[in-house]
Formats: structure tokens, sequence, C-alpha cells
């Protein structure tokens, strides 16, 4: 009897794993479709359109738990995303990698911050168009203002 439980109960367990994919579909401009699953550390991209398909994935060097924030971060009308995790550490910082939409090649490219290695407690000011992070210089917090005007993204490979 007691097996007989036992195995009810590995097979619920197998059956709610699939359920812990956090799946978001949403569109970045008018005809584009974005699936986004995120799994553990893995996140799956999948962008669709009339012109382009496209899937990839990316692994996150993440103990902490994964979050998706949807925003417009380059202030060019399309919808962009981020993942975001509170720190390792202490739980005191937010660490982001910001994924914005490129309408000419139909795919998300990462932006890399004007300064620091990455954006740390992310703000987006939408008045001045400009995303305020954190870095650290000689052991100082400072903030890092990131601008959009004549821009590269950066390319990520999962």
């Amino acid at each position: 009897m007691q097996f007989k439980t036992l195995a009810v109960s590995l097979l619920g367990l197998l059956w709610a794993i699939p359920a812990l994919a956090e799946t978001t579909t949403f569109s970045p401009t008018q005809g584009v479709e974005a699936t986004l699953t995120l799994e553990g550390s893995t996140l799956n991209i999948a962008v669709k359109s009339d012109a382009h398909s496209e899937s990839r994935t990316i692994n996150f060097e993440a103990e902490n738990e994964l979050h998706v924030q949807f925003d417009d971060f380059n202030f060019d009308g399309a919808q962009d995303f981020a993942i975001w995790q509170l720190d390792d550490g202490m739980g005191t910082y937010d660490y982001y990698r910001v994924f914005v939409y490129q309408a000419k090649t139909g795919t998300f490219e990462e932006l890399q911050p004007d300064c620091g290695d990455g954006f740390v407690n992310l703000r987006v000011d939408k008045k001045r168009k400009v995303l305020l992070s954190t870095y650290w210089e000689m052991n100082r917090p400072k903030q890092c203002v990131t601008r959009f005007t004549n821009r590269k993204t950066r390319m990520t490979q999962g």
C-alpha cells in the first residue's frame, strides 16, 4: 500500500513539473507574436510574423527565481522585455538583462548599459527617455544613465 501511495505521489509530481514553466505571449509590434517560456534558468524566445520566424534559447546563470518585466526600454514604440532576479547575496539589488525588439530583423537583441557591467536596480525614466541603473566605481555606487541616440544593441548568443 505504501508503494502505491509513493508511486501516485511521484506521478503527481512529474505531472506538476511542466507547470513550473512560465509562458507569456505578447505582441512587440502589430502583426508580430512573441512567446517567452521561462523554465528555471532557461528562457526560450519564439518570434513569429508573416515575414519572419525565429526561435532561440538563452541560459542564465541564476540561483534565484527569474522574473519577466515588459516595457518599451528603448522608447521606440515596440514592446520589449527584461529578465530580472534578486542578487544571490542578501537580496539587496535587482539584476536585469534587457532585450529590445528590432523591427528591421524581427528579433530581440540584448541591450547593454552605457556604464557598468549590467543593469542593476533598473528604472525607466519615460519623461527623459533614459534608463537609470546603478554601477560601482572604486566600491562606491553611482548612477548610470543609458541614452538611445545613435546607439547599437549587442546580439546575445544563448
